[in-house]
């Protein structure tokens, strides 16, 4: 395994093949994501940057993808998202965006460290996440065509979500009643959205940036971007925040003119609660034994 010096060293060093002018002895490591090591460093005119490098190998394509995603939504949202000056699989590099993350993980607790109040978002903060989801929601799919995000149908999406059961009942010792309580959930047609649209995929607060006010100012990390389910979005963006604040975003989410349907509601709450097992899965994929046995934890006992 790299060390923090090596990774960061790789990373300036690339930086420097690329034609940045970067200030020495400013570089410090974020080790905090599953599929990019990332080093936040000045420029010698004093511009910060964000570099980064891919932690394993098959995310050539997941990059390409997320470049044209950005130069093509970029423009039109109304938050600003990273503009980037190199891409590549060695090397990810662009100016860092205004704001901070409204929470950030703590690298050796893995506690999330708040700068909005988590009990009492901002409404501003709320009503802009909803927002920015509406306009997300509401892409016409023809213009993904060519950018090279996954694309998933209503049946496909329903079909990921048993094949998770399925994983957690063979290998996180998923207790009965949730595999229960999830197909009764699957079998809901009410619940399960007619139609896929285009989802950010991971907007949890880590990825949303806001300024002193609270005003959401930006969105990082575009990488699990594809045309899926829009209930999975309401996942990540309210799980973190007490159940009243999830009422207030779909609300929200609605008055902004998202395409919401008539079981929205009972459907993020369904996915919200096995966010778990999804966890757990990815955590089996990624090699990731702490959110395995997290899940594991959470997933033994009978469904709540």
């Amino acid at each position: 395994m790299q060390s923090d010096e090596e990774i960061s060293g790789l990373l300036l060093e690339s930086a420097r093949r690329n034609g940045l002018d970067l200030r020495d002895g400013t570089a410090t490591l974020d080790d905090t994501g599953w599929d990019f090591h990332v080093v936040r460093v000045l420029g010698r005119d004093g511009t910060p940057w964000i570099l980064r490098r891919a932690r394993r190998p098959g995310l050539a394509a997941a990059i390409e993808a997320e470049s044209r995603v950005l130069g093509l939504l970029g423009p039109r949202l109304p938050v600003a998202v990273p503009q980037w000056a190199v891409a590549g699989p060695d090397l990810i590099a662009y100016p860092m965006l205004p704001g901070e993350p409204a929470a950030s993980e703590d690298t050796r607790t893995r506690e999330l460290h708040w700068r909005i109040d988590r009990a009492n978002p901002p409404e501003r903060y709320v009503d802009a996440l909803a927002g920015l989801m509406a306009v997300l929601h509401r892409t016409e799919l023809g213009e993904l065509r060519g950018t090279g995000v996954p694309v998933r149908d209503p049946r496909a999406v329903r079909e990921a979500f048993r094949t998770r059961l399925e994983t957690g009942r063979a290998e996180l010792g998923m207790h009965r009643s949730w595999w229960d309580t999830g197909l009764r959930w699957l079998a809901d047609d009410r619940l399960w959205s007619p139609r896929c649209v285009f989802i950010h995929g991971d907007l949890h607060p880590g990825h949303t940036l806001v300024d002193e006010d609270g005003r959401l100012t930006g969105v990082l990390d575009w990488t699990d971007a594809e045309i899926g389910d829009p209930g999975q979005e309401f996942v990540e963006a309210a799980r973190k925040f007490d159940p009243p604040t999830w009422d207030l975003l779909l609300k929200a989410y609605r008055d902004h003119g998202g395409p919401a349907w008539p079981g929205l509601r009972e459907h993020v709450l369904n996915a919200i609660a096995f966010a778990p097992l999804a966890l757990g899965v990815l955590g089996l994929e990624r090699g990731q034994p702490r959110y395995v046995e997290m899940a594991r934890e959470r997933l033994g006992v009978a469904a709540g």
